[in-house]
């Protein structure tokens, strides 16, 4: 028997986070129990995700509040980011930029 622990990791293509979460695309969060973000790049003044969420693929995502206030991520080209840990029970989860776009790969782990 063997005596580590493999956990399944998987990285996805670009993901454009935009200003709005109806534009912005629902990363399928579900299997997974954490992950990290590279940004490539930002556009129009792009500084912050703020993190929403969705229980379903056609679901409305909702903004993510932890501590009574929202989750977000200070962000910067050529940079990585550890997901937060509040997003962990979510099926869903949706990246939104407070201007412009923000383009950046995905890595999740579970």
């Amino acid at each position: 028997m063997p005596n580590k622990i493999e956990r399944v990791c998987s990285v996805t293509g670009s993901v454009v986070a935009t200003a709005s979460a109806s534009t912005s695309p629902k990363i399928p969060f579900g299997a997974a129990a954490g992950g990290a973000i590279i940004v490539d790049g930002v556009t129009g003044g792009a500084a912050t995700l703020t993190w929403h969420v969705a229980f379903g693929q056609e679901d409305t995502p909702r903004p993510l509040n932890s501590g009574g206030s929202g989750v977000t991520t200070a962000i910067a080209t050529n940079n990585a980011y550890a997901l937060p840990d509040a997003l962990y029970g979510a099926p869903f989860i949706v990246a939104v930029a407070d201007a412009g776009t923000a383009t950046f790969r995905v890595s999740v782990k579970g």
